[in-house]
């Protein structure tokens, strides 16, 4: 996720986090009394990506980030295009300046390495 939009500059936080520009969104789609998930849940992730966000596919939810008007866009878009298959819910948490993916992938090393 180390686009343009997505690079590590100075934050004043040091070193391991992107720009404060950088809008990230983590949500989550839960359709309800729907006989299939896959359906809202593809299409919500692909509305997003259609308005210019950059998308991570998680577990539980998917995490968005590009410009603030990229990511408010792309989430309107993405509960609108999970709502044209029924009734929706959408959980939605939002960060700026987050941590740069080499910085997780350490806290993942580090953890990783006391487990074994």
């Amino acid at each position: 996720m180390n686009s343009d939009h997505t690079r590590p500059q100075d934050t004043g936080k040091g070193e391991g986090y992107m720009s404060s520009d950088v809008l990230g969104c983590q949500f989550s789609i839960y359709p309800l009394r729907q006989s299939s998930l896959d359906g809202p849940v593809r299409g919500a992730i692909q509305a997003a990506v259609d308005q210019g966000c950059q998308a991570r596919v998680q577990n539980l939810s998917t995490l968005i980030s590009g410009s603030e008007e990229e990511v408010f866009a792309g989430l309107r878009a993405a509960f609108r295009a999970a709502q044209t298959y029924g009734s929706t819910v959408m959980v939605a948490t939002f960060a700026a300046g987050m941590p740069t993916d080499d910085l997780v992938g350490e806290i993942q090393q580090g953890l990783d390495a006391v487990e074994e």
